[in-house]
């Protein structure tokens, strides 16, 4: 007997759409991630539901309202902008979702650096998407929000030392488990590889995993 896997079932405004977003995200080479982005595609449904909201009012402004409540909520996965824009541009290509994708990513020099980035890491490092999306790009945001200022990023990396990176993990790695602390630690080195790179910072800041 081959090994069931678990599909998640859709509620809410989206579930019509749920089937049809699966055999989009296979066609597209997601299929390893199919499972967790339909469950990505029910969270944003559920909240929908709870907002009194349809498809239809799906805009870049709403896309944000719900990452933002995940941050609030303590969430890791799918908080940036950048995490929802598979399921916006599947809904935008059907023409049921009224707001372009790129209308989804907020503009600033936060932004910009991520986006970046993401580039780098699908270009030069040959990431999948959803690993980018998912895994480094989350920690990414958590760590540079906390640099950015009136200023900009500018300044708040410009200070960054080894005790700001130990401070960080040491915050965060209790969060997650031993393996999810690992990964954070991957991520956060990988990010400060390459401020390095795009000379940001100068030599990345040694870094102590709590863990």
């Amino acid at each position: 007997m081959g090994r069931k896997v678990w599909v998640p079932v859709v509620s809410g405004p989206l579930a019509p759409y749920a089937a049809g977003f699966e055999s989009w995200l296979r066609s597209r080479a997601y299929s390893s991630s199919a499972a967790d982005r339909l469950y990505q595609f029910d969270q944003l449904s559920r909240w929908l539901e709870r907002g009194g909201l349809g498809v239809g009012e799906l805009t870049g402004e709403q896309a944000e309202r719900f990452v933002s409540a995940r941050r609030a909520a303590g969430r890791v996965t799918w908080v940036s902008p950048q995490s929802v824009l598979l399921p916006l541009e599947y809904l935008c290509e059907l023409g049921v979702a009224p707001t372009p994708v790129a209308a989804a990513v907020s503009e600033g020099p936060l932004e910009g650096l991520l986006a970046d980035y993401g580039r780098y890491l699908l270009i030069e490092r040959g990431l999948s998407q959803h690993t980018v999306l998912d895994a480094y790009g989350p920690v990414a945001r958590l760590f540079l929000a906390e640099r950015e200022g009136p200023d900009g990023l500018g300044v708040g990396l410009g200070r960054l030392c080894a005790a700001d990176v130990s401070s960080f993990l040491a915050r965060e790695c209790p969060k997650r488990s031993v393996s999810g602390a690992r990964d954070l630690v991957c991520a956060l080195r990988s990010l400060l590889r390459y401020l390095h790179l795009a000379g940001l910072i100068g030599l990345p800041p040694s870094m102590r995993s709590s863990t």
